[in-house]
């Protein structure tokens, strides 16, 4: 009897099984109408698995397309390979080490938890040749047309002619990152490219050139917005390139970047003043020889820095609300004097640490422009299109959860964005992965399983 109690009590918990709707995690990954033998990754720094302002194997490993690459895997996927970079502190284009978190000394002397390099310069990443064909094809730095040039990793074009993050993979020294990536023979590919198109103007202050119809791209510097029809046809090389062989893919949007931390970390009004504080400022302009008029209405309480501002009458103004202080600007610097440089008080803050609402506007417009042209592509081949751009902001705004850990582009603390306060953390790689195996899953009839987000970690605290 008591081995048919057993049997009996194991049949009921599989009929109880079976009438369970199995979720996507517990059903068999497939890829539908895809094919995950071989998934190549083409882009920039987001795609590169570059964090806390520097290129190392532990944002390499963690970066978007290597845990997309690892879930395809469950649904056909084959071997994903990196240029991955030796353990260790990593490495910027200008020789510096990634950040992290210390303990440091605040300007009132009391410990604090900062960005810090994690060592005096960073480590060796660029003398060591890699061999490819590989899946990952990265680039930091690269802009769309970058991607499509040749020679755009050649050592021999000389110091600021190239780009070393490409060198050290390049198949050939003439080789463009595009073709590079067809050596892989892909049978699908993302495509997350153009977010340096707006980058570097916006990064820059807005010192450069907006968006533009039409342009060459010899002659945009790293300041500029791209031109829109540079833009266009490289985008148009790109998906057309890699669909033509093809393959299917998946085409990502351009962030916003006005609403990442690099942006909103240090406040318009982050100026309190008590109202001796403020006389004083004003009796300071005012002994400049600066016109009553022209003087900064400096109030007790919240002020808006003081900014430089070419249009301004007296070349500088408050700034208001919906303007930017970057990110970049020395902190130390924001401090009165005489312990700082009395920057944003009694001394402007100067242009290319500053974000105005025109410029802010400006950018905008560009990623607006841009996401259209890539949507349009994804359409007219038959690619997913993954817009990025709805979860942000609403992590911007009031926070996404995932796997029950709220994420927000709080600097630091949100968990999304690394400690450059551009770049993802893990976490963050984590939840553009869903995004893309969502919209992969819902077109082309695939069912790759999510990834676990809280699995991944955000900002590393010491």
């Amino acid at each position: 009897m008591k081995r048919l109690t057993h049997l009996f009590s194991f049949l009921m918990a599989m009929l109880v099984l079976s009438q369970c709707d199995p979720s996507i995690s517990e059903r068999t990954a497939d890829s539908g109408q895809a094919d995950f033998s071989s998934y190549v990754a083409v882009g920039n720094s987001l795609t590169a698995g570059y964090s806390d302002n520097a290129l190392h194997r532990e944002g390499q490993i963690n970066s978007f397309p290597n845990i997309l690459a690892g879930q395809m895997q469950q649904a056909g996927g084959g071997e994903f390979l990196q240029p991955l970079v030796n353990p260790g502190v990593g490495s910027n284009a200008e020789g510096e080490a990634r950040l992290v978190l210390q303990v440091t000394t605040g300007p009132d002397g009391s410990p604090t938890l900062s960005p810090a390099p994690a060592a005096e310069s960073g480590q060796d990443i660029f003398s060591r040749q890699q061999t490819g064909p590989f899946h990952n094809v990265g680039v930091p730095g690269a802009r769309s047309f970058h991607l499509v040039a040749e020679g755009y990793g050649n050592t021999e074009a000389g110091e600021g002619n190239y780009n070393p993050f490409f060198a050290r993979f390049k198949s050939d020294p003439m080789a463009t990152v595009l073709g590079d990536a067809l050596m892989a023979e892909p049978t699908f590919f993302t495509l997350w490219a153009g977010n340096n198109d707006v980058l570097g103007y916006a990064t820059a202050g807005g010192t450069g050139q907006g968006l533009e119809e039409m342009g060459d791209p010899a002659q945009v510097s790293d300041n500029d917005i791209t031109p829109v029809n540079v833009f266009e046809g490289s985008i148009e090389a790109l998906a057309g390139t890699l669909a033509g062989e093809g393959a299917l893919g998946a085409v990502l949007s351009i962030p916003d970047v006005t609403t990442i931390p690099f942006f909103n970390t240090v406040p318009w009004d982050g100026l309190a003043l008590t109202a001796e504080q403020a006389q004083m400022l004003r009796a300071g302009y005012e002994a400049e020889g600066v016109p009553e008029q022209l003087i900064p209405d400096f109030q007790e309480g919240a002020n808006g820095f003081v900014i430089e501002d070419g249009d301004a009458p007296a070349g500088f103004r408050m700034a208001e609300q919906g303007e930017h202080i970057l990110l970049s600007v020395p902190q130390d610097s924001l401090q009165p004097l005489p312990e700082g440089a009395g920057w944003g008080s009694s001394t402007p803050i100067p242009d290319q640490y500053t974000l105005t609402a025109e410029q802010a506007g400006n950018v905008r417009l560009a990623t607006d422009t841009f996401n259209d042209i890539l949507e349009g592509a994804a359409s007219q081949l038959g690619l997913v299109f993954v817009d990025v751009n709805p979860e942000l902001e609403a992590a911007a705004q009031e926070g996404v959860v995932y796997d029950a850990i709220l994420l927000t582009t709080e600097f630091v603390e949100g968990g999304v964005f690394s400690l450059d306060g551009i770049h993802l953390t893990p976490r963050g790689a984590a939840m553009v992965t869903n995004m893309v195996i969502e919209e992969i899953n819902e077109t082309y009839g695939a069912t790759v399983s999510p990834v676990n987000v809280s699995a991944y970690e955000g900002v590393r605290f010491p």
